[in-house]
């Protein structure tokens, strides 16, 4: 370690996004420890593996995938738990993280996490307004959270080292990024609000709607990408604005988590006797609080997806599989090609989660009665 460097006296930084925060994280660790490899969920996003790509760490995957009795399982590499194995983990970082606010994730003994790998890096991000702390939380060397996920923040998350200060010094404002996302997200809410204006205004024809509105929404989409390009290459070190900063103590933590709880209850209690759908978690625990609602679509996932977009419901998926994803199993791959996260945030109400298992619903029915059309005229020809 380069002992004339400046210490930190802080075990918490706040940075610019997620990923600034993984970066800085992965750095401080490479200014005191030998890293050669990181064992990652299969089940993540590239922005999560892009920083140890940058500093030539080798990425290995352990198996998260979908049981139908137990739900979400994770499984280690079976090498791992050998005698001679646990030799050849020192040097290897262990990722930890559960997923949408859901507490339930089978299959870790989290004991021969600490006794076998070397670190422990536990991402927050999908849990920590959840009451409940994990033990692999409380052993682990560092956690990070990038706090955006959760509602309108311009960009900002938070690094935590749990033994010691920091040894890195952080680097400059980003403010130029913070302004790219407060734009989009007013553009956002314009294209909202007027969304709203539209549906109770019958003098606009149907297909003055959708041009007004598919134009509005390229517009702010543009404007996030813009965000993102510029964060692509301007996120090492960057701190947040003191605006982040505020947005983040201010937050009505307690409204968040009522919000999205309630919401997410309409959604489970709806869609769970649905055949086509599996629900990725059946319910919600009194620690939970809700990211997304995930769902797993048995067949036509992205033709929901376009239904839902076309009544003006737009629920992402989880996540797209990138190069880094090649070499993860067949059953983990399954998770990415079925899966849409069903938005259930402090912006909505009851009523516009009842929309979303309507919308679903109607989905699910309009495609049976076409199978049923196509079985009648086959019978039919066939007779």
């Amino acid at each position: 370690m380069n002992s004339g460097r400046q210490q930190i006296q802080a075990k918490k930084n706040y940075l610019i996004s997620g990923r600034a925060a993984l970066e800085y994280i992965i750095r401080d660790i490479l200014e005191e420890h030998s890293v050669d490899s990181v064992l990652m969920p299969s089940y993540c996003c590239y922005t999560m593996l892009e920083p140890f790509v940058r500093h030539g760490i080798k990425i290995r995957f352990y198996d998260i995938f979908y049981d139908e009795e137990k739900g979400l399982c994770a499984k280690l590499p079976e090498e791992d738990y050998t005698e001679v194995s646990k030799e050849n983990h020192d040097n290897e970082i262990f990722y930890y993280m559960t997923f949408f606010g859901f507490s339930q994730l089978s299959g870790l003994d989290v004991k021969q996490i600490r006794d076998i790998y070397g670190l422990i890096i536990v991402d927050r991000t999908h849990s920590w307004l959840s009451d409940s702390t994990f033990q692999v939380e409380i052993d682990a060397d560092y956690t990070y959270i990038s706090f955006r996920k959760w509602t309108g923040f311009y960009g900002i998350a938070e690094a935590i080292k749990q033994h010691a200060p920091f040894v890195l010094e952080l680097g400059t404002v980003g403010s130029e990024y913070s302004e790219h996302r407060k734009e989009a997200m007013m553009m956002k809410n314009d294209y909202i609000k007027w969304q709203r204006t539209i549906e109770v205004d019958e003098h606009l024809s149907h297909a003055t709607e959708i041009a007004e509105a598919e134009g509005q929404k390229k517009n702010y989409l543009n404007k996030y990408d813009e965000a993102e390009d510029f964060l692509d290459e301007h996120y090492v070190g960057n701190k947040p604005t003191t605006e982040c900063v505020y947005q983040l103590l201010l937050a009505d933590w307690n409204f968040v988590k009522g919000q999205r709880r309630t919401n997410a209850v309409v959604l489970l209690q709806g869609l769970r006797d649905i055949p086509e759908i599996k629900l990725m978690y059946g319910e919600q625990s009194e620690m939970d609080v809700p990211l997304f609602v995930p769902i797993l679509v048995k067949d036509d996932r992205d033709g929901l997806r376009r239904h839902l977009i076309n009544k003006q419901i737009y629920c992402p998926v989880h996540w797209p599989l990138s190069k880094y994803h090649q070499n993860i199993s067949n059953q983990g791959k399954e998770i990415y090609n079925r899966e849409i996260s069903l938005v259930c945030d402090q912006r909505y109400t009851e009523e516009d989660m009842n929309r979303i298992v309507d919308a679903i619903k109607d989905f699910f029915d309009k495609k049976s009665v076409a199978c049923e059309q196509v079985t009648n005229i086959r019978d039919y020809v066939c007779n």
